[in-house]
């Protein structure tokens, strides 16, 4: 912890001089471009003097939350993710709605209208460096478990994050991603009925697993992207990329995907 405060302690010091002198009149160069380029590299010298230590980052703090189902039939989660890692299943114990650990600490919310409740779950607001800048402090770790006996609508927004759902045994009606820069596995839906999913993404790489035995219509809007998709099991069909038996089959999924630079595979 004194090699990082120092660290760090250093290069505001460094960069608070630069500023002044530009204040002073005695430096004649943009000073902002100096500075920013300047942590940039700096914060990329702190990740390899990290690495090179054979560990990440100190372990932060972590919350753990527990919330009962209490006659819970339905639900709608918003998960809010920054840089880290993030791992949701269907593996939530008896009689509870949703439990995890939280690395980093987590803010939540929820409103409950009869069978009906809506989860919000968002880093602290208010912990705007550990947010930005990971890197210094640790980056957060976190662990969901959702009720398998719950209709669930699932809004994932995430940022630099290592992500990773297993939605099997889960009954997901409909599905939202928005992610950035992500590397991010979903394994959708098995028994689910039908499953709607909307992706969203910029430079990430996106998996998306979908179980033997569920159908699939597909449909995909890229910029630059690498797409990869199982023809065998969903051979091009006009616009869409659609299983033989999509019209038919009892358990199927949707997915529209508007997806920019990066690499996007469903199989």
């Amino acid at each position: 912890m004194k090699t990082k405060s120092l660290f760090w302690g250093s290069l505001f010091i460094v960069a608070g001089a630069l500023l002044l002198l530009d204040n002073l009149g005695i430096l004649y160069v943009n000073v902002w471009k100096l500075i920013w380029p300047t942590f940039i590299i700096a914060a990329g010298i702190w990740t390899l003097m990290v690495a090179s230590k054979g560990t990440s980052t100190e372990a932060l703090e972590v919350e753990h939350v527990s919330v009962p189902l209490e006659g819970i039939t339905q639900g709608k989660m918003t998960l809010s993710f920054g840089a880290g890692q993030v791992r949701v299943k269907g593996d939530a114990d008896e009689g509870q709605l949703y439990n995890g650990s939280f690395g980093g600490g987590v803010e939540y919310k929820s409103k409950k209208d009869g069978d009906f409740t809506k989860i919000t779950l968002m880093p602290d607001p208010t912990d705007f460096v550990q947010t930005m800048m990971p890197w210094m402090w640790g980056a957060r770790e976190w662990s969901v478990n959702l009720s398998e006996e719950v209709v669930w609508q699932l809004h994932f927004e995430m940022g630099a994050s290592d992500t990773r759902v297993d939605l099997t045994d889960l009954k997901v009606t409909d599905l939202e991603v928005d992610t950035g820069a992500s590397n991010t596995k979903i394994i959708l839906p098995a028994n689910a009925g039908q499953t709607h999913v909307d992706l969203s993404g910029g430079a990430a790489s996106i998996l998306f697993e979908i179980p033997e035995g569920v159908a699939a219509r597909i449909q995909v809007d890229s910029g630059l992207a690498a797409i990869n998709i199982d023809r065998e099991r969903f051979p091009r069909v006009g616009n869409f990329y659609k299983s033989e038996n999509y019209e038919t089959a009892a358990n199927k999924v949707d997915i529209n995907a508007d997806f920019g630079a990066g690499s996007l595979s469903i199989r």
